[in-house]
């Protein structure tokens, strides 16, 4: 009974419900279609239906999220002790009802840069701006409030609440590396967004060691679930296109 209401209310909600009305449309339009017309409307439902559901499950997680993730592995604790920094990317932040929070992703990355910063003792460089269309705290502002509640102190915190893209975040801590004379930082972000966070401090002649952390999706062999549409697969897969978009509008740039 428990598998039989985990596979019905799968597919009773979104997105599961939606990749059902529209396969039942797009088959019902490509039986009735009667012209050339038609028929490639038909089609374009039905594969877009397709591609939804792959977009929806744990399968489309092995195209789009999994190759951007196994790029960098965890690196070897005795690899970071010479390094002068600890970059933590900022990844959203939610603006509340009663104040400034940190996004599920912006916690997780810090989360692991102060786990390092209490193991070395290395300075922590904090990088990321307001939302988009917002005018609030800054994402390294209110990751700075959170770092000095964990009992960090303030000159062991840099941070720098100008950059809004990746690309920024890599040119303006380039700056204060610049200014510190440090040549080699612990780089903290999601595993999904390392390669492009790579890339970008790369190109700023910026020496990176990546630590890769907050997995989207489990590496379990695949299971009948993975075939189950879902929230978590989609929100999984749509950051992972997110990701190969970015990479290639960034070489793009480059040129």
């Amino acid at each position: 009974m428990f598998y039989f209401e985990k596979i019905l209310s799968t597919f009773l909600t979104p997105p599961g419900i939606i990749i059902v009305i529209l396969l039942v449309a797009g088959l019902i339009s490509l039986k009735r279609a009667s012209g050339s017309y038609q028929k490639t409307l038909a089609y374009i439902v039905v594969l877009t239906t397709l591609f939804l559901y792959l977009l929806s499950t744990g399968i489309g997680t092995i195209l789009y999220v999994k190759p951007l993730e196994q790029a960098y592995s965890t690196p070897s604790l005795d690899l970071l002790q010479d390094h002068d920094a600890i970059v933590v990317l900022g990844g959203g932040i939610v603006l509340g009802n009663e104040e400034v929070e940190l996004g599920p992703h912006t916690l997780k990355r810090l989360l692991k840069g102060f786990e390092l910063y209490k193991k070395f003792g290395k300075p922590i460089v904090l990088t990321g701006g307001s939302p988009l269309g917002r005018d609030s705290l800054t994402e390294a502002e209110v990751m700075a409030k959170v770092l000095k509640e964990w009992g960090v102190e303030d000159k062991d915190i840099i941070i720098d609440k100008s950059a809004r893209t990746t690309a920024e975040n890599a040119f303006e801590v380039s700056k204060i590396l610049h200014t510190k004379n440090w040549n080699r930082v612990i780089l903290v972000t999601s595993a999904v967004h390392m390669k492009r966070a790579v890339n970008a401090f790369q190109r700023n002649g910026i020496v990176v060691t990546p630590y890769p952390m907050d997995y989207l999706y489990d590496y379990a062999p695949l299971s009948w679930v993975d075939f189950l549409p879902g929230k978590d697969p989609l929100e999984a897969n749509l950051m992972g296109i997110h990701e190969f978009i970015g990479q290639i509008w960034y070489r793009i740039r480059s040129r």
